[in-house]
Parts: C-alpha cells; structure tokens; sequence
C-alpha cells in the first residue's frame, strides 16, 4: 500500500520549477452531472442500488480556475460538486451501517451525501496543441451517510481532508475549436482508495473580444473505497455523464 508521504514526495518531484503559459487567463464555469451510485456502504456491505433504491441524479457542480506565466507560482483550480442522494428503503434486521445493527426489518429514509471541494494547485508541463498539466489537490468531503427508521436511526459523517494527486493531458484541434482532455485525481493510502477521472470534449467560441464561451460534454467516475476508516466502510462507484458551460477570459 502507498502511504501518504510517498504520494506527496511524488507530487513534489513531478511538479515542474517553470510554467509554460505566456498569457494570463480565468475560466469559470459549471454544469450537471447526471451521477448513478453502483457497489455498497457500510459494515455489512449495503447495496446502494438493489437494497437503498438509490438511482442516479443530476448534481450541480461550479469551478473557476486562473492560469499565469508567473515562474514558479503555481495555476490554481477551485471546483464544489454536489453528490446528493435520498430515497426510502426497507432494512432487514442485522444491517449495519456503522457499528449499531437495525433490530428489527424497516422502512428507512436513506441519504446519502458525498459533498466536496477541490482546491488544486499545478503546473502547465505542456500547452500548446497538446497538454499536459500536472499537480496536486486538496479535497474536502463534507457529507453524511444516514438511514432514518422509525424505531432505529444510523448515521456516518462523512467529512474529511486528504491530497490527491492530480493530472490533465488532451489535445487542441487548430482552427476547429474543439479539444478533448482526460483528468483525473487519485490516491491510495492505508484504508482509503479513491480515483476520479473524468474524459470529455469542449468546443470553445469567441463571445467578445476579450472573453470566449464554451460548452462542455463529458463522462466522469469515482472510485471510493474504505476499509474499516473511521468506523467507515465503502466499495462504491459513482459515475455518468456531465454537461458544462465555461467562460475564458
């Protein structure tokens, strides 16, 4: 298993001592993606699907991100995605979310809440018709796992703080203005496992003179496994296909 502080001696030694943009620029956006929950939740393995009737929802997401030629400064990219869930299901006796088994079979509120923000700072190794940006992130979980019943109640907060290591590569088709990037983040530390990527295609525009539009078509995944961190157990996925408007400036 890697440990924290391998990921974050690879950060350093990956991350490049000059940045390669020549001009500065601001990008803000946000769009909807349209995630579906696959896999479990809990001590006792819990279906998110089959057993919580969770299906998949269309969660907001806004970012905004500024790019410099300052030397050695890093660019930085702030994205807050939703990841918000709820239905009504009927527990069997014995389901165990997180140490406290159901007694008895019930019919729960399920809600499930994996709220975060990303802070990411990196450099642009490449920026020209292909790119190539590498960094590291700072993700924020500030969520919770419940299940409501009228006799018996479990809940989980699932709040916590962590690095990823965070990269981007695509390519820009001259004089078409389309692109299409992969980005992702990941870590593998002890109990906790996550890997987000996402694939997507942009088609950018000029609106005025000094600010371009774009619209973006993607598909995104989230990989969150936990072994027993925190009294928190998952092997879950979440993934679908997202869609976003951008501004450059």
């Amino acid at each position: 298993m890697i440990s924290l502080r391998s990921i974050l001696v690879v950060a350093i030694t990956l991350t490049p001592l000059t940045v390669v943009a020549d001009v500065v620029g601001l990008y803000v956006g946000g769009g909807s993606w349209q995630a579906s929950p696959e896999g479990n939740i809990g001590r006792t393995d819990i279906d998110l699907k089959s057993t919580l009737n969770l299906d998949e929802q269309n969660n907001q997401f806004v970012f905004v991100a500024f790019e410099h030629p300052v030397p050695l400064l890093p660019n930085i990219r702030v994205q807050h995605s939703e990841m918000q869930w709820a239905g009504n299901a009927l527990v069997t006796a014995g389901t165990n979310l997180n140490g406290n088994p159901f007694a008895s079979d019930q019919q729960v509120d399920v809600s499930l809440d994996l709220t975060h923000t990303d802070v990411t700072l990196y450099y642009e190794v490449l920026d020209n018709v292909v790119d190539l940006d590498i960094g590291i992130t700072a993700r924020a979980f500030d969520g919770q796992a419940s299940l409501i019943g009228p006799n018996q109640q479990e809940s989980i907060d699932l709040d916590a703080l962590g690095p990823l290591l965070y990269g981007q590569a695509g390519v820009d088709i001259p004089l078409t203005g389309f692109s299409a990037h992969v980005i992702a983040n990941w870590i593998n530390v002890d109990e906790f496992r996550l890997i987000d990527w996402a694939a997507q295609i942009a088609y950018e525009f000029d609106l005025f003179p000094a600010m371009d539009a774009g619209v973006i078509l993607g598909f995104r995944s989230m990989l969150v496994e936990l072994d027993d961190l925190d009294d928190l157990q998952s092997d879950a996925t979440f993934e679908g296909y997202y869609l976003a408007l951008q501004l450059h400036f």
